[in-house]
């Protein structure tokens, strides 16, 4: 074969790259008017040089660029909740769960009051059609969490408005939760979204106790029609006989079932919390017994819930165990039994002074033994997981009633802040707002004004810009990281190398 024939014909001798552009390896491919002048490579080279000068020489113009990518985020994120509303109303499932699925993801990681504040009308509407459908797509339990998602972000600004979008919503609510053909999952975030709403925006006592009635017949607590002077009809709550053994397990109605008297219990101690101790020691008595018969369910969850409820009872009515009686083992109450009356007074008519007794005796040693028994629990008929955390919960609520001690809970979120846990109260409230924000935490407790009233962190703190309190990007950290391992996978590989040489001398 010729020789030249064979040169062209070998492996080097093809062109790589795209047609018509030059390739810099090579240094042909441009017209013969290109060669001559290089006008198109001398202009690039000289404005993209001039442009790296004037960037970095230039400080002011990092600060606007930094100003414009801001300005045009916050177009973008509003573009995105303008179109996932406007996605509520499609015909197509998939849309409309597509629409709920991205303002829940907005409102729960981001803190944008002023885009929902002018669209909430809108969003309100969507909301209500929504819940008037029936379907099996779950969407009336993410309209749930997404309509208190949007209080939350409304109310920072301004609590009546969320006031009022939530008086419309709250029959829709009432009406799935109460309704039991709905899915289990739609009715547990209904009842998480009513209470939640009902904590933020509920102005009025008498409503909040209607709730607390439409709760308590969900977890086991009967209710009956009694009739008053007037005629009208008026629900009250059955009322149970002392004599009753305090840990009587209690059925939960057919209606309900474990998750939902769960999340029902979970509401009911977010409520109580609200009312006025005058309202909530003459019925301590008839809540205790209810709850330590809970303690008894099968259900992990119902047993927890439960016993953090007993944690926020105890608290808010004071019921904690008089240390003067707390070696008397004659006497099953905090106080002698002769003294204590239903109306918190003696026989002689003078209060009793202890820490809230007078009112319905409760039988606080009877409730420490039970906490006691649970929290030392180690039957093997129960997963092994499921009593390590029951040891480990009811540690916590057996200190509750025995001492008086908080959760003593610890959390440190943004730059140096910290939030303290030390009452069960506000480990309730807390757990609330996450229950519905889910990951976001962190961003609405530094800047959501109500969240941060709620929890009583005071005003948001001022952004410091400086390099030394700023976070270190993801990027970096990944870098760094991976330098860091490099470095020490050299060192630990010299140091492997020198054993090995002295285990060859032996």
């Amino acid at each position: 074969m010729p020789k030249g024939k064979s040169n062209k014909s070998g492996k080097g001798s093809s062109r790589k790259g795209t047609p018509g552009l030059r390739n810099p390896r090579r240094g042909g491919a441009l017209s013969d008017d290109e060669s001559l002048n290089g006008d198109a490579a001398s202009i690039l080279s000289l404005n993209s040089d001039r442009g790296s000068y004037d960037d970095v020489g230039d400080n002011g113009n990092e600060g606007l660029e930094h100003e414009d990518g801001v300005v045009q985020s916050r177009e973008t994120l509003e573009e995105k909740i303008a179109e996932a509303i406007d996605a509520l109303t499609e015909k197509s499932a998939n849309a409309r769960v597509g629409g709920l699925n991205t303002l829940t993801t907005i409102l729960s990681q981001q803190f944008v009051p002023e885009l929902v504040l002018g669209r909430r009308e809108t969003l309100r509407d969507n909301l209500e059609k929504i819940f008037k459908r029936r379907n099996e797509r779950n969407e009336q339990g993410m309209a749930a969490t997404l309509a208190s998602l949007a209080a939350l972000q409304v109310g920072s600004f301004d609590l009546d408005t969320a006031t009022d979008d939530f008086s419309v919503l709250k029959p829709m609510f009432q009406q799935m939760l109460l309704d039991y053909t709905v899915p289990v999952a739609i009715r547990v975030k209904c009842c998480q979204a009513l209470s939640l709403g009902a904590f933020l925006a509920e102005s009025s006592l008498d409503d909040v106790c209607t709730l607390l009635g439409i709760l308590e017949p969900l977890f086991g607590l009967k209710s009956k029609r009694s009739t008053n002077s007037s005629g009208e009809d008026e629900t009250e709550v059955e009322t149970i006989d002392v004599s009753t053994s305090l840990t009587k397990a209690v059925k939960i109605p057919k209606t309900s079932c474990g998750t939902l008297a769960s999340a029902a219990i979970s509401s009911w101690s977010l409520l109580i919390t609200l009312m006025p101790p005058e309202y909530l020691k003459p019925k301590c008595l008839k809540w205790t017994q209810i709850l330590l018969g809970l303690l008894e369910q099968s259900d992990l969850e119902v047993r927890l819930n439960a016993g953090e409820a007993l944690a926020v009872l105890v608290e808010v009515c004071d019921l904690y165990l008089d240390p003067e009686d707390a070696d008397d083992d004659d006497s099953d109450y905090g106080v002698p039994e002769d003294e204590v009356l239903t109306n918190g007074h003696n026989s002689n008519g003078a209060s009793n002074g202890h820490h809230g007794f007078g009112y319905d005796r409760v039988n606080v040693k009877a409730l420490i033994r039970k906490l006691k028994e649970l929290s030392t629990e180690s039957h093997k008929y129960r997963a092994k997981r499921d009593r390590r955390q029951q040891r480990h919960s009811f540690r916590d609520y057996l200190h509750a009633v025995q001492n008086g001690d908080g959760p003593g809970q610890s959390i440190k979120f943004g730059s140096g802040e910290s939030l303290e846990i030390d009452t069960w109260v506000k480990k309730r409230h807390y757990e609330a707002i996450c229950q519905v924000v889910g990951s976001g935490i962190n961003r609405h407790l530094v800047e959501n004004i109500l969240v941060r009233q709620i929890l009583e962190l005071g005003a948001p703190k001022p952004i410091v810009t400086d390099g030394f309190s700023t976070r270190q990007a993801k990027s970096e950290r990944q870098y760094l990281n991976a330098v860091n391992f490099k470095a020490r996978c050299v060192s630990r590989g010299k140091s492997r190398d020198q054993r090995m040489a002295n285990l060859a001398d032996f």
